[in-house]
């Protein structure tokens, strides 16, 4: 409804135009596309990308039909009688209103000003039991105090009204307050995903970006009807970006996708679904049997087709959804950091003349990433390099109608108008990090933090023998040298003990990074003063038949210590036997892994019988300060602030 003032061809508006005026003089090429689906249900649609899960990037096309490239609508999208009408009052209340169509450029930059020279502080405040809300402005403005009680709070468009009373009515009020941070279009950051809200929290992404989407064509077809209508020609609308796809998800898993993509379908009520019987043959996958003696998070995360290799883009118009549509004919973007990283690498030429092609990125207003917990055990530089390319200004035109993109897009300040979402089961240094890098916008920042127990307070009634457990802390004076100073006190005061004690075995050291474990592993072999420690390794490396030989020694004592690595119990979480002593040379990120490898202390026969270590089980764990959130999970939220301290001592015994 609202009317965007004239943007004079300026700054990175005129650089924008000079950079794109040569490119829209030459021909599209028609890129080639492969061939391999026969059956008619099964063929991608003309000029879409085909995403079969394959590892041959060359073959992918970005591109759609040339007349489809930008913010475009099909003919089948092209009746207006299926928009909803808003009242002026219900528009100006509507998030989606207040965030994307109201402010100009000039609004922006002040606001991204004042939050350069604001002194304002995060404000927390515990909501529901044990989870802290952080309130983060973008400068000094208030947190919203909108609310989350029915589902005229939504904001949602009317087709999408008939299955959210349910979705409502199964949130529990965190999941309500995590909703409406959602909806209100702040950047959201979570350290609470778990197995039992992750379907709820799913259900509200979808719904919200299937919302963003509708609402954005709702806006371009009410704006081409009064453009049709008008004259002189003087009107002007601008309620587009450079490229159609607005939303972009990342995962973990193939499977994962599938749930998400079940979900916007489940509340977009489309009753055409086209390739989607492709989309299920190539992206799902019935469990095996022997994930079902797994833990629940890890049936949660790799059950089904776990390929962490995919990318596919989502097409809605008013009837129908269309799978594996071209890239820049997409409204939607679900995606792998690797799948992404290499569809965006693959573009760029060899000898450097031609850049990575991410203009498709350029127009993204919901970000959401699952899982980034578990993504953090991919490569997490790929979610770095994701976030790099996002809302930069394209170096082609894709067909883009000017006269109709906001004037922050042509001023490169879609950043600030972006909204992301991150879920994790907990929050590590990489991820705030990421955050404090990437998240600038303008409705400010919400981060949800738990407060814990400690996973180690469960030990004692999780096992049937008594578990001595052990913290040690080491003085590492900055983290770039906490590798170094790690390494130099298990070499002074651990490994020395080990070679002391030629009938101990049983030892099983936990590793948390493969930069570690390759440290240990060359010393314990070439070291003159640790070739006494005959030992074993299993790594997220090592083969299955070098692995079974590692367990199988470990476990006859033929090899006295294991070392044992991070990603390796993440990727597959070995119940390994034998284990008498547990010494982390790291704390684990995962606080669920803590309780998971002591428990292996409760399998030893020998130790429930007495008959080594008195029947009590050892575990000692070496920590610095540097390791605050990862020890916190684990000991809980209120030790860890003495334990890190200073002026405290420097072990910590609990029995």
């Amino acid at each position: 409804m609202a009317v965007s003032q004239s943007v004079q061809p300026r700054g990175s508006y005129a650089s924008l135009l000079q950079a794109l005026r040569p490119t829209e003089a030459q021909p599209r090429e028609h890129k080639r596309r492969k061939l391999g689906h026969p059956n008619t249900e099964d063929v991608a649609e003309k000029g879409s990308v085909v995403e079969e899960g394959s590892s041959t990037v060359a073959e992918e096309s970005l591109d759609g039909d040339s007349k489809e490239d930008a913010e475009g609508l099909d003919a089948e999208d092209e009746d207006v009688a299926d928009v909803d009408e808003q009242s002026d009052d219900e528009e100006l209340a509507d998030p989606f209103q207040q965030h994307l169509a109201l402010p100009t450029t000039s609004e922006i930059q002040a606001q991204v000003d004042r939050a350069r020279d604001s002194k304002a502080t995060p404000t927390s405040k515990t909501v529901y039991g044990d989870l802290r809300r952080t309130w983060m402005p973008l400068g000094d403005d208030p947190d919203p105090t909108f609310a989350l009680r029915k589902v005229a709070d939504m904001h949602l468009k009317n087709r999408l009204t008939t299955q959210a009373p349910q979705l409502l009515n199964r949130l529990s009020p965190t999941e309500r307050d995590i909703g409406r941070s959602i909806f209100s279009y702040s950047d959201v950051l979570l350290g609470n995903r778990t197995v039992g809200n992750i379907s709820n929290l799913r259900d509200i992404c979808a719904l919200h970006s299937l919302n963003h989407i509708l609402k954005t064509r709702d806006r371009v077809l009410r704006n081409t009807a009064k453009l049709a209508q008008n004259d002189d020609g003087e009107l002007e609308l601008r309620d587009q970006g450079f490229t159609r796809p607005k939303v972009l998800v990342v995962l973990p898993t193939k499977q994962s996708c599938v749930r998400f993509v079940d979900s916007i379908v489940k509340y977009s009520e489309t009753g055409q679904q086209e390739n989607k019987a492709r989309f299920l043959e190539t992206f799902s996958r019935e469990d095996t049997e022997e994930w079902l003696e797994k833990p629940e998070d890890f049936r949660e995360l790799f059950g089904g087709n776990h390929e962490e290799d995919f990318r596919i883009g989502l097409k809605f118009t008013r009837k129908s959804v269309k799978y594996f549509s071209g890239f820049y004919n997409s409204d939607i973007i679900i995606c792998s950091p690797l799948g992404l990283f290499r569809t965006i690498s693959s573009g760029a030429s060899k000898d450097g003349k031609k850049a990575p092609d991410a203009d498709f990125l350029s127009s993204i207003e919901i970000m959401i990433i699952d899982h980034a917990s578990s993504l953090q055990m991919q490569n997490w530089q790929h979610v770095d390099f994701i976030l790099d390319h996002l809302n930069a200004l394209p170096k082609e035109s894709h067909g883009c109608d000017f006269s109709r993109v906001r004037s922050w897009y042509l001023d490169d300040k879609a950043k600030y108008l972006r909204q992301t979402i991150i879920l994790s089961s907990y929050l590590t240094p990489e991820i705030n990090r990421l955050a404090a890098k990437h998240l600038h916008n303008i409705a400010g920042r919400v981060k949800y933090t738990p407060t814990y127990n400690g996973v180690m307070a469960d030990v004692p009634n999780m096992l049937p023998i008594p578990v001595s457990q052990t913290f040690v802390r080491f003085d590492s004076r900055v983290p770039v040298q906490d590798s170094d100073a790690r390494f130099r006190y298990f070499c002074a005061s651990v490994l020395p003990q080990l070679a002391r004690d030629k009938h101990s075995k049983g030892i099983l050291v936990f590793v948390p990074t493969y930069a570690d474990f390759t440290r240990l592993r060359n010393h314990l072999t070439n070291s003159s003063d640790s070739t006494s420690v005959p030992f074993g390794s299993v790594s997220e490396y090592t083969s299955v038949k070098d692995t079974t030989r590692a367990r199988s020694h470990f476990l006859s004592g033929r090899n006295r210590v294991l070392l044992y690595t991070e990603r390796a119990h993440h990727h597959f979480r070995y119940r390994l036997k034998g284990v008498r002593r547990v010494i982390f040379y790291g704390l684990p990120e995962n606080p669920v892994f803590w309780s998971e490898l002591v428990g292996l202390l409760g399998i030893n026969r020998d130790l429930i019988e007495g008959e080594v270590a008195g029947g009590r089980g050892l575990v000692r764990a070496m920590f610095s300060k540097w390791d605050a959130l990862k020890l916190e999970r684990v000991v809980g939220t209120e030790r860890v602030g003495r334990m890190v301290s200073e002026r405290s001592g420097d072990t910590f015994d609990f029995v």
